[in-house]
């Protein structure tokens, strides 16, 4: 049985996620601009401090979330976030000097040889990359469409996967890497979506176009959760924080819409448009 003041939980904090999104999309650019650097030096803390939180691994300490809501990430993670931070923020504007200048910053503290870690690297790449597709598609006329869809998308899946999971059970599809998901919940998280989107989307395009297409957005949004929850099993934690009640961390709720966002930019960049919401 689903556990109701858990789900209750959950749903309530979408919605209210949803809300925020929704005023803060239709606000004016520079607004939307401080937002998303908002939510990338968070993302960017949340990844460092669970890799900081990681590095007790050797020690002989009991390692559970309550330490992490203790742990600090060094002034030396925190200067590396700040400079992210610069740099996805000029990339809005034609400084180019200033972007070389602090991406040779931000390269020379991802490299430094004794503080080096190739997860610390390709977690931040794979966070950062998408806050920059994330820029690049906000100058799009179409920006809102295709985020909104992103947004809707992922919390159906995940909900429809939470919900479908938690009421059937059965086998896990990858117990070692997310130990709560199941193929049913997997399932559903294909399926759902896939309806709604038929329903909703009908008359934009063939039926056929909408379930295939459907289906793979679903895939790679839950490819992105997988991701997210192999990064906190490596971490030995459960949430990335406790930010968000009933998520737990940003990287919990953002985890399906990083990739998506990744996901539709490339393809946008192949001048490829398959979408059916437009």
């Amino acid at each position: 049985m689903i556990e109701k003041n858990s789900l209750f939980l959950r749903i309530l904090s979408s919605f209210v996620m949803l809300t925020i999104f929704f005023v803060i999309v239709h606000s004016e650019n520079l607004i939307f601009l401080i937002f998303s650097q908002f939510l990338l030096f968070l993302t960017c803390w949340e990844i460092l401090r669970m890799l900081q939180f990681k590095s007790f691994a050797n020690k002989n300490i009991d390692r559970n979330n309550f330490l992490l809501s203790r742990c600090q990430i060094r002034q030396y993670d925190l200067i590396l976030i700040i400079l992210i931070n610069l740099f996805v923020f000029l990339l809005n504007f034609p400084f180019h000097a200033s972007q070389i200048f602090c991406f040779i910053l931000i390269s020379i503290c991802l490299f430094k040889l004794t503080d080096f870690s190739i997860v610390k690297v390709i977690s931040l790449l794979y966070v950062i990359s998408s806050f920059i597709f994330l820029n690049k598609l906000s100058q799009n006329s179409e920006f809102i469409s295709f985020i909104v869809f992103i947004v809707f998308f992922t919390m159906l899946v995940d909900v429809s996967a939470y919900f479908i999971g938690s009421i059937i059970g059965g086998p896990k599809i990858m117990p070692k890497v997310s130990p709560n998901k199941t193929v049913a919940g997997c399932i559903g998280g294909l399926v759902i979506p896939i309806f709604f989107c038929t329903i909703i989307f009908f008359k934009n395009s063939n039926i056929l176009n909408i379930i295939y297409l459907s289906f793979l957005f679903s895939f790679i949004s839950q490819i992105g959760d997988l991701i997210e929850s192999g990064f906190k099993r490596y971490c030995c934690v459960k949430d990335s924080s406790s930010i968000i009640p009933g998520h737990g961390g940003l990287l919990d709720r953002f985890d399906s819409i990083l990739a998506l966002i990744i996901f539709v930019s490339i393809i946008k960049l192949l001048d490829y448009n398959f979408f059916f919401i437009v």
